[in-house]
């Protein structure tokens, strides 16, 4: 049937169904106290943000000619960061949940992607000004204020962790830690093996 989304208790095993979706979803982020979902849907004929708590659906972008994707909360779950396309190129923007209100963030770089919203209020993205690197950003003042932590690279899915100095993240099929402190340590990579591995996610 319809797509789905479902928790599972990794202790017990045990899972539910928590939300149906409706038409082609890319992309979901469940908000910090786990009542709603934001969700990337292809409802009315483009990928569009929705929130869906129980079995309300509310739209919050309408953008005809463009693609939203990659949804990330802010940490009081006001507000969500995601990308568009609707400049062009692929940018990042935030939207008020309450007021549907629209802000673009960033304008460096042909390409900015991947947020991750951070406890503290910093955002986390991949910028492509030249190769990508990741680079840390206050949404209140947008990319402004961003600072590059890494050097160039194929990098990709940054994720904060709870002390709100390091992020892992993947380049080259492999994954690792980025100190965000100036003059930090160097980019480590977490282990040695063979495949391909991608979208980390660091638990907070």
């Amino acid at each position: 049937g319809s797509p789905q989304v479902w928790e599972l208790d990794i202790a017990t095993g045990t899972r539910r169904q928590k939300w149906s979706l409706k038409g082609s979803p890319d992309g979901i982020a469940v908000s910090p106290d786990g009542t709603k979902v934001a969700a990337i849907l292809t409802v009315h004929g483009n990928p569009d943000l929705y929130v869906i708590s129980g079995d309300r659906f509310v739209r919050l972008t309408n953008t005809p000619l463009a693609s939203e994707g990659q949804p990330a909360w802010s940490p009081d779950g006001k507000k969500i960061a995601y990308v568009s396309n609707e400049a062009r190129n692929p940018q990042i923007f935030v939207v008020d949940v309450a007021t549907k209100a629209t802000r673009r963030l960033t304008s460096k770089g042909r390409e900015n992607v991947d947020p991750d919203w951070g406890p503290d209020g910093r955002i986390a993205y991949i910028t492509k000004r030249g190769g990508a690197q990741i680079a840390v950003m206050s949404p209140a003042e947008g990319d402004v204020s961003a600072e590059l932590v890494t050097p160039e690279g194929n990098w990709e899915h940054p994720s904060w962790s709870r002390d709100m100095r390091h992020l892992v993240a993947s380049r080259d099929k492999a994954l690792f830690i980025i100190d965000t402190l100036k003059d930090g340590d160097k980019p480590r990579q977490l282990f040695g093996a063979s495949g391909n591995f991608i979208s980390p996610v660091w638990q907070r």
